[in-house]
């Protein structure tokens, strides 16, 4: 295996992920679902191995959103996709040509897709999706949609009527045509687009049909043996297997990091008589952390609070910083307390439902026996302390 930090890896290196896809099609048969995770977890790996490893009857169409700009340009890649599929179908292809004679918009092959305009699009979406009942031979279409989170920020922006009407079409369609389920997924978090919409008006649940599922890190036995795997397939030696343990451990499993850090030990190491040990992987670890290039992009996790909450990022930095604060976990009202001291006017109710967005956006996690909040991953709770310069109690690493 090669190391890839970042890349798309090919499906056989994709390690740890085996079960999770075979509950998400088990949960495919019944509904659709958002598959929600941290940037860096591998969702787009996920879906990659979802298309490969479809079922009898299904028929996967995977696509990247994150460039789309309209639900015209929408519903002309979702033709697109169908295409070979429903071009077999004689009354899809009459239907084609009826329309056709609207602007011109995507061309493949020989034939040029319709361009929606604005009053058109959703019947041109609802048309296109009540011909895969023809299809007889397909159980299931599945829509596996990457970014489709961002492409309704970006609507949501500059058309935010239109982003309205485009949820609640697509649940429309997930609830009248029982052969299409939709995956939904990104690295930008669904409830932030729908909380921005919500605030313009809008008043309906456009995913409460949907199951939601986390893409989770690695197990601590996955992430070990993708670490020995890349040590020994790159000539890396290592002082003792139990290294390997130790890459895992430190960046919490993730494989993105898990690939950064051997990256680093590859170039230094590797073909050399130098067996790498513990000590070496700490180091790589925290100068990561400290460097001011941010190789493994965690200032991520401090610009995006300029789009997710824009008008408490004041009092949303400070409750990070007091929760970074703590070498472990902190109580919930000590970590209000504390950034109360910088953003004193804010209630209670509006520190309350900060916590909890910080928790949905994969900042915090709820200690399961007391309750108390700590920081979901230590990679970024070092991170924060380091870049922000927050006070580390006793026993906190940096």
């Amino acid at each position: 295996m090669k190391i890839n930090p970042g890349g798309a890896l090919a499906l056989e290196d994709i390690v740890g992920r085996d079960t999770l896809v075979a509950e998400v099609m088990d949960t495919l048969e019944t509904q659709s679902l958002q598959l929600v995770a941290e940037r860096r977890m591998g969702k787009t790996h996920v879906l990659s191995k979802l298309e490969a490893q479809h079922r009898d009857g299904w028929v996967m169409v995977k696509r990247d959103l994150e460039g789309v700009r309209s639900a015209n340009e929408f519903v002309q890649y979702v033709l697109a996709d169908l295409h070979p599929l429903l071009g077999k179908i004689k009354k899809f292809r009459e239907w084609l040509a009826s329309i056709g004679s609207e602007a011109s918009g995507l061309k493949i092959g020989p034939v040029t897709l319709p361009n929606f305009s604005a009053k058109s699009w959703k019947q041109g979406l609802v048309d296109t999706l009540a011909h895969l009942s023809e299809s007889a031979q397909t159980k299931h279409v599945v829509f596996l949609w990457d970014e489709l989170p961002m492409m309704l920020q970006n609507l949501a922006k500059t058309a935010p009527q239109e982003a309205m009407e485009l949820l609640d079409v697509l649940r429309s369609i997930r609830q009248e045509n029982a052969k299409v389920r939709m995956v939904f997924t990104g690295s930008i978090g669904l409830h932030h687009v729908v909380r921005h919409l919500k605030q313009q008006g809008y008043v309906n649940a456009p995913v409460n049909d949907m199951t939601t599922m986390e893409v989770p890190p690695l197990t601590h036995a996955d992430a070990t043996s993708l670490a020995l795997r890349l040590f020994q397939d790159n000539r890396i030696a290592l002082a003792e297997d139990a290294v390997a343990g130790v890459v895992a451990a430190e960046v919490d499993n993730i494989p993105f990091y898990i690939h950064h850090v051997l990256s680093k030990l590859k170039s230094k190491h590797a073909g050399s008589a130098h067996r790498v040990t513990a000590d070496d992987v700490r180091k790589e670890v925290v100068d990561a952390i400290r460097s001011a290039l941010d190789p493994w992009h965690l200032k991520h996790y401090e610009e995006r609070t300029r789009e997710y909450y824009a008008g408490d990022r004041t009092a949303c930095h400070a409750l990070l910083d007091a929760v970074a604060s703590a070498p472990g976990s902190m109580s919930m009202q000590s970590a209000i307390n504390r950034a109360k001291s910088v953003v004193p006017t804010m209630d209670t109710e509006s520190w309350l439902e900060l916590t909890n967005l910080l928790e949905r956006d994969y900042y915090f996690v709820r200690h399961t026996d007391n309750g108390e909040l700590l920081y979901k991953f230590s990679i970024v709770a070092r991170w924060w302390r380091w870049h922000r310069g927050v006070p580390a109690a006793e026993g906190g690493a940096a």
